[in-house]
Protein backbone atom coordinates (compact mmCIF):
# COMPACT_ATOMS: atom_id res chain seq x y z
CA UNK A 1 0.00 0.00 0.00
CA UNK A 2 1.35 3.39 -1.02
CA UNK A 3 1.94 6.13 1.54
CA UNK A 4 -0.93 8.24 0.19
CA UNK A 5 -3.41 5.35 0.36
CA UNK A 6 -2.21 4.49 3.87
CA UNK A 7 -2.76 8.11 4.95
CA UNK A 8 -6.26 8.10 3.46
CA UNK A 9 -7.19 4.84 5.20
CA UNK A 10 -5.82 6.18 8.48
CA UNK A 11 -7.81 9.40 8.08
CA UNK A 12 -11.02 7.50 7.35
CA UNK A 13 -10.43 5.23 10.32
CA UNK A 14 -9.78 8.13 12.69
CA UNK A 15 -12.85 9.94 11.35
CA UNK A 16 -15.01 6.88 11.89
CA UNK A 17 -13.65 6.34 15.40
CA UNK A 18 -14.19 10.02 16.22
CA UNK A 19 -17.81 9.88 15.09
CA UNK A 20 -18.36 6.63 16.96
CA UNK A 21 -16.88 8.14 20.12
CA UNK A 22 -19.08 11.21 19.74
CA UNK A 23 -22.23 9.12 19.31
CA UNK A 24 -21.28 6.91 22.25
CA UNK A 25 -20.45 9.71 24.69
CA UNK A 26 -23.18 12.17 23.73
CA UNK A 27 -25.91 10.52 25.90
CA UNK A 28 -23.57 10.67 28.88
CA UNK A 29 -22.79 14.33 28.15
CA UNK A 30 -26.51 15.09 27.84
CA UNK A 31 -27.18 13.33 31.14
CA UNK A 32 -24.59 15.48 32.92
CA UNK A 33 -25.74 18.84 31.55
CA UNK A 34 -29.39 17.96 32.17
CA UNK A 35 -28.55 17.22 35.81
CA UNK A 36 -27.11 20.75 36.09
CA UNK A 37 -30.07 22.58 34.53
CA UNK A 38 -33.15 24.05 36.13
CA UNK A 39 -36.48 22.25 35.75
CA UNK A 40 -37.80 25.00 33.47
CA UNK A 41 -34.80 24.76 31.16
CA UNK A 42 -35.06 20.99 30.79
CA UNK A 43 -38.68 21.26 29.62
CA UNK A 44 -38.13 23.85 26.91
CA UNK A 45 -39.27 23.04 23.40
CA UNK A 46 -35.89 24.07 21.99
CA UNK A 47 -33.18 22.31 23.99
CA UNK A 48 -30.02 24.01 25.19
CA UNK A 49 -26.69 22.25 24.86
CA UNK A 50 -25.18 23.96 27.88
CA UNK A 51 -26.89 25.09 31.10
CA UNK A 52 -27.65 28.80 31.21
CA UNK A 53 -27.13 28.69 34.97
CA UNK A 54 -25.44 25.80 36.76
CA UNK A 55 -27.51 24.10 39.45
CA UNK A 56 -25.20 21.68 41.30
CA UNK A 57 -27.66 21.75 44.18
CA UNK A 58 -29.75 19.29 42.18
CA UNK A 59 -27.48 16.52 43.47
CA UNK A 60 -28.43 17.47 47.02
CA UNK A 61 -32.10 18.05 46.23
CA UNK A 62 -32.57 14.41 45.21
CA UNK A 63 -32.02 13.46 48.86
CA UNK A 64 -34.64 15.86 50.19
CA UNK A 65 -36.54 12.71 51.10
CA UNK A 66 -34.58 10.23 53.19
CA UNK A 67 -36.31 7.36 51.38
CA UNK A 68 -34.32 8.19 48.24
CA UNK A 69 -31.05 7.45 50.00
CA UNK A 70 -32.63 4.34 51.51
CA UNK A 71 -33.45 3.21 47.96
CA UNK A 72 -29.74 3.17 47.14
CA UNK A 73 -29.11 1.15 50.30
CA UNK A 74 -31.88 -1.31 49.38
CA UNK A 75 -30.44 -1.71 45.89
CA UNK A 76 -26.98 -2.33 47.34
CA UNK A 77 -28.29 -4.97 49.76
CA UNK A 78 -30.23 -6.77 47.02
CA UNK A 79 -27.42 -6.62 44.46
CA UNK A 80 -24.76 -7.76 46.92
CA UNK A 81 -26.90 -10.52 48.44
CA UNK A 82 -27.87 -11.88 45.04
CA UNK A 83 -24.30 -11.71 43.76
CA UNK A 84 -22.96 -13.68 46.71
CA UNK A 85 -25.67 -16.33 46.34
CA UNK A 86 -25.25 -16.53 42.54
CA UNK A 87 -21.47 -16.79 42.81
CA UNK A 88 -21.61 -19.46 45.52
CA UNK A 89 -24.13 -21.67 43.72
CA UNK A 90 -22.73 -20.95 40.25
CA UNK A 91 -19.18 -21.80 41.33
CA UNK A 92 -20.20 -25.15 42.79
CA UNK A 93 -22.39 -26.02 39.80
CA UNK A 94 -19.76 -24.84 37.31
CA UNK A 95 -17.10 -26.99 38.97
CA UNK A 96 -19.39 -30.00 38.87
CA UNK A 97 -20.14 -29.53 35.17
CA UNK A 98 -16.45 -29.00 34.37
CA UNK A 99 -14.92 -31.84 36.40
CA UNK A 100 -17.77 -34.36 36.65
CA UNK A 101 -19.92 -33.72 33.56
CA UNK A 102 -21.47 -37.19 33.43
CA UNK A 103 -22.51 -37.20 37.08
CA UNK A 104 -23.81 -33.61 36.78
CA UNK A 105 -26.02 -34.37 33.79
CA UNK A 106 -23.69 -33.74 30.86
CA UNK A 107 -23.70 -31.02 28.23
CA UNK A 108 -27.47 -31.14 27.83
CA UNK A 109 -28.01 -30.27 31.47
CA UNK A 110 -25.43 -27.49 31.28
CA UNK A 111 -27.14 -26.01 28.24
CA UNK A 112 -30.53 -26.30 29.93
CA UNK A 113 -29.19 -24.26 32.84
CA UNK A 114 -27.97 -21.59 30.43
CA UNK A 115 -31.25 -21.61 28.49
CA UNK A 116 -33.04 -20.38 31.61
CA UNK A 117 -31.18 -17.10 31.09
CA UNK A 118 -32.56 -16.74 27.57
CA UNK A 119 -36.31 -16.46 28.09
CA UNK A 120 -37.79 -12.94 28.40
CA UNK A 121 -38.23 -11.90 32.05
CA UNK A 122 -41.70 -10.47 31.39
CA UNK A 123 -42.92 -14.01 30.63
CA UNK A 124 -42.63 -15.02 34.29
CA UNK A 125 -43.76 -11.82 36.01
CA UNK A 126 -47.21 -13.06 37.04
CA UNK A 127 -46.13 -16.57 38.11
CA UNK A 128 -43.33 -15.08 40.19
CA UNK A 129 -45.67 -12.58 41.80
CA UNK A 130 -48.12 -15.27 42.92
CA UNK A 131 -45.27 -17.59 43.96
CA UNK A 132 -43.59 -15.05 46.25
CA UNK A 133 -46.92 -13.72 47.49
CA UNK A 134 -47.51 -17.18 48.98
CA UNK A 135 -44.20 -17.16 50.88
CA UNK A 136 -43.99 -16.13 54.57
CA UNK A 137 -41.98 -13.00 53.73
CA UNK A 138 -44.30 -11.93 50.89
CA UNK A 139 -43.26 -9.90 47.87
CA UNK A 140 -42.14 -6.62 49.41
CA UNK A 141 -38.80 -7.69 50.91
CA UNK A 142 -35.10 -7.89 50.12
CA UNK A 143 -35.11 -11.68 50.12
CA UNK A 144 -37.76 -11.71 47.38
CA UNK A 145 -35.57 -9.96 44.81
CA UNK A 146 -32.40 -11.70 45.99
CA UNK A 147 -33.97 -15.11 45.31
CA UNK A 148 -35.78 -13.99 42.15
CA UNK A 149 -32.64 -12.63 40.51
CA UNK A 150 -31.04 -16.04 41.01
CA UNK A 151 -33.24 -17.23 38.15
CA UNK A 152 -31.24 -15.01 35.79
CA UNK A 153 -27.84 -14.65 37.42
CA UNK A 154 -27.16 -18.21 38.57
CA UNK A 155 -27.33 -19.74 35.04
CA UNK A 156 -24.92 -17.09 33.78
CA UNK A 157 -22.58 -17.65 36.72
CA UNK A 158 -22.76 -21.43 36.30
CA UNK A 159 -21.95 -21.37 32.60
CA UNK A 160 -19.07 -18.90 32.89
CA UNK A 161 -17.56 -20.65 35.89
CA UNK A 162 -17.80 -23.96 34.04
CA UNK A 163 -15.69 -22.48 31.24
CA UNK A 164 -13.16 -21.07 33.71
CA UNK A 165 -12.83 -24.39 35.55
CA UNK A 166 -12.35 -26.25 32.28
CA UNK A 167 -9.42 -23.99 31.45
CA UNK A 168 -7.86 -24.54 34.89
CA UNK A 169 -5.22 -27.34 34.65
CA UNK A 170 -6.59 -30.57 36.05
CA UNK A 171 -3.01 -31.78 36.61
CA UNK A 172 -2.58 -29.36 39.53
CA UNK A 173 -5.54 -30.95 41.31
CA UNK A 174 -4.17 -34.43 40.69
CA UNK A 175 -0.81 -33.34 42.08
CA UNK A 176 -2.58 -32.00 45.16
CA UNK A 177 -4.29 -35.38 45.64
CA UNK A 178 -0.88 -37.06 45.56
CA UNK A 179 0.27 -34.66 48.28
CA UNK A 180 -2.56 -35.87 50.49
CA UNK A 181 -5.14 -33.15 49.83
CA UNK A 182 -8.78 -34.09 50.06
CA UNK A 183 -10.97 -33.10 47.05
CA UNK A 184 -12.53 -30.29 49.09
CA UNK A 185 -9.18 -28.92 50.23
CA UNK A 186 -7.76 -29.16 46.71
CA UNK A 187 -10.76 -27.24 45.42
CA UNK A 188 -10.28 -24.36 47.85
CA UNK A 189 -6.48 -24.32 47.98
CA UNK A 190 -5.55 -25.10 44.37
CA UNK A 191 -8.39 -24.75 41.87
CA UNK A 192 -10.31 -21.79 43.26
CA UNK A 193 -7.31 -19.40 43.31
CA UNK A 194 -6.69 -20.18 39.62
CA UNK A 195 -10.15 -18.99 38.62
CA UNK A 196 -10.33 -16.05 41.05
CA UNK A 197 -10.14 -13.40 38.27
CA UNK A 198 -12.99 -15.16 36.49
CA UNK A 199 -15.03 -15.23 39.69
CA UNK A 200 -14.59 -11.48 40.11
CA UNK A 201 -15.71 -10.92 36.51
CA UNK A 202 -18.79 -13.07 37.07
CA UNK A 203 -19.52 -11.26 40.33
CA UNK A 204 -19.39 -7.89 38.57
CA UNK A 205 -21.76 -9.04 35.81
CA UNK A 206 -24.24 -10.43 38.35
CA UNK A 207 -23.98 -7.36 40.57
CA UNK A 208 -24.60 -4.92 37.72
CA UNK A 209 -27.66 -6.86 36.54
CA UNK A 210 -29.18 -6.90 40.03
CA UNK A 211 -28.26 -3.24 40.57
CA UNK A 212 -29.91 -2.04 37.37
CA UNK A 213 -32.97 -4.34 37.25
CA UNK A 214 -36.28 -2.46 36.97
CA UNK A 215 -39.13 -4.72 35.84
CA UNK A 216 -39.41 -7.09 38.82
CA UNK A 217 -38.46 -4.39 41.32
CA UNK A 218 -41.26 -2.20 40.01
CA UNK A 219 -43.88 -4.95 40.25
CA UNK A 220 -42.89 -6.84 43.40
CA UNK A 221 -41.59 -4.23 45.85
CA UNK A 222 -42.24 -0.57 46.57
CA UNK A 223 -43.61 -0.10 50.09
CA UNK A 224 -41.13 -1.55 52.55
CA UNK A 225 -38.35 -1.95 49.98
CA UNK A 226 -37.63 0.42 47.11
CA UNK A 227 -34.75 0.18 44.68
CA UNK A 228 -33.32 3.28 43.04
CA UNK A 229 -34.59 2.17 39.63
CA UNK A 230 -38.21 2.62 40.71
CA UNK A 231 -37.43 5.90 42.49
CA UNK A 232 -36.01 7.72 39.45
CA UNK A 233 -39.38 8.05 37.61
CA UNK A 234 -40.99 9.49 40.76
CA UNK A 235 -39.19 12.84 40.43
CA UNK A 236 -42.15 14.81 39.12
CA UNK A 237 -44.00 18.03 39.88
CA UNK A 238 -47.65 17.62 39.00
CA UNK A 239 -47.68 16.34 35.43
CA UNK A 240 -44.18 17.68 34.73
CA UNK A 241 -41.17 15.39 34.85
CA UNK A 242 -38.20 16.82 36.74
CA UNK A 243 -35.59 15.61 34.30
CA UNK A 244 -32.81 17.44 36.08
CA UNK A 245 -33.41 15.54 39.32
CA UNK A 246 -33.87 12.26 37.48
CA UNK A 247 -30.55 12.69 35.70
CA UNK A 248 -28.81 13.81 38.91
CA UNK A 249 -30.06 10.76 40.79
CA UNK A 250 -29.13 8.41 37.94
CA UNK A 251 -25.59 9.85 37.90
CA UNK A 252 -25.29 9.19 41.62
CA UNK A 253 -26.56 5.64 41.08
CA UNK A 254 -23.86 5.14 38.43
CA UNK A 255 -21.06 5.76 40.93
CA UNK A 256 -21.05 2.37 42.78
CA UNK A 257 -20.61 0.19 39.67
CA UNK A 258 -18.08 2.62 38.18
CA UNK A 259 -16.05 2.63 41.40
CA UNK A 260 -16.20 -1.16 41.62
CA UNK A 261 -15.05 -1.49 38.02
CA UNK A 262 -12.14 0.91 38.59
CA UNK A 263 -11.03 -0.97 41.70
CA UNK A 264 -11.39 -4.40 40.08
CA UNK A 265 -10.52 -3.58 36.46
CA UNK A 266 -7.29 -5.60 36.58
CA UNK A 267 -9.19 -8.72 37.63
CA UNK A 268 -11.99 -7.97 35.15
CA UNK A 269 -9.60 -7.95 32.18
CA UNK A 270 -7.86 -11.13 33.33
CA UNK A 271 -11.17 -12.81 34.09
CA UNK A 272 -12.87 -11.96 30.82
CA UNK A 273 -9.84 -13.23 28.88
CA UNK A 274 -9.48 -16.37 30.99
CA UNK A 275 -12.19 -18.29 29.21
CA UNK A 276 -10.92 -17.55 25.69
CA UNK A 277 -7.27 -18.41 26.12
CA UNK A 278 -7.82 -21.82 24.59
CA UNK A 279 -10.46 -20.66 22.16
Amino acid sequence: MSKSNYGLVKLLFLTFMGLWLLITLFPFYWQIITALKSAAETNRTIPTFWPEVMHPENFIAVFAEASNFNALVDSFIIATGNTLASLFLGTLAGYAFARFPRQAGGENMAFWVLSNRMFPPVAVVLPMFFLFDATPWGTDSHITLIILYLVFNMPLATWLMMVFFRDAPRELEEAAYLDGYTPLRAFFKVTLPLVLPGMISVAMLCWIFAWNEYLFANLLVGSNVRTFTIVIPTFTHGSQSLWNLQMAFSLIAMLPPVILFILLRRYMVRGLSLGVVKG
